[in-house]
């Protein structure tokens, strides 16, 4: 199987080699395909939740490759930073079509450490904006998730390992003014339930055009 290995900040390109490195899991979500990758590797980078901070820190990510029918090849990753917030975020596009470069350098998903121990995994939406011309970060209800994926996003996000899912409120006792938001459980370091959550979230949901009026 495939071992897919990545240094940040352009230190080194990809290397795909071979040799027995474990099984590699393949996970196919209406017209994507999920590799994930065996092992970790050490990480250098900025972490999403501290942008304003000029300093790089350093990490293990854990990698998947998002793969579809309409040309997209995405390497994206679990990152568990030494200090900052864990978080799941584009590694690199290494190909697709124009619409699929909304994925290249936005869309992470940050990690917050719940309550009881777990994580917190907020589960907002690429969406075209008409306004700005481009797909960003929005909320979204699980009627509108489940209408491009063609399936129920917390049906599927059960079977592959979420704990609980729903409003951030009624999954984690929050009551600030994100507590109406969508998001779910999962164990710590469960790089499969993530990926299928960032992968319904980010590629399907601009494959399918979320957002776009015809």
């Amino acid at each position: 199987m495939p071992l897919l290995e990545a240094l940040d900040n352009n230190l080194e390109t990809y290397r795909i080699f071979g040799g027995n490195v474990g099984a590699t899991e393949v996970i196919s979500i209406s017209k994507c395909e999920i590799e994930l990758v065996p092992g970790s590797k050490p990480y250098i980078g900025k972490p999403t939740s501290e942008r304003d901070q000029s300093q790089e820190q350093t990490g293990r990510l854990s990698t998947f490759r998002v793969t579809s029918s309409d040309e997209l090849n995405l390497v994206a990753g679990l990152v568990e930073w030494d200090t900052a917030a864990p978080e799941i975020k584009p590694i690199d596009l290494l190909g697709g079509l124009q619409k699929h470069n909304a994925l290249d350098n936005r869309g992470s998903m940050t990690l917050v450490h719940a309550r009881d121990g777990n994580w917190l995994a907020p589960l907002r939406v690429m969406k075209y904006s008409p306004d700005k011309k481009y797909f960003t970060l929005h909320g979204a209800t699980t009627d509108e998730i489940d209408e491009f994926l063609g399936q129920s996003i917390t049906d599927l996000l059960f079977e592959v390992g979420a704990l609980k899912v729903g409003t951030r409120q009624e999954i984690d006792g929050e009551t600030n003014k994100t507590a109406k938001q969508l998001a779910m459980l999962v164990a710590p370091g469960d790089l499969r339930t993530l990926a299928v959550a960032y992968t319904v979230t980010r590629p399907l949901a601009v494959i399918n055009d979320f957002g776009l009026v015809f």
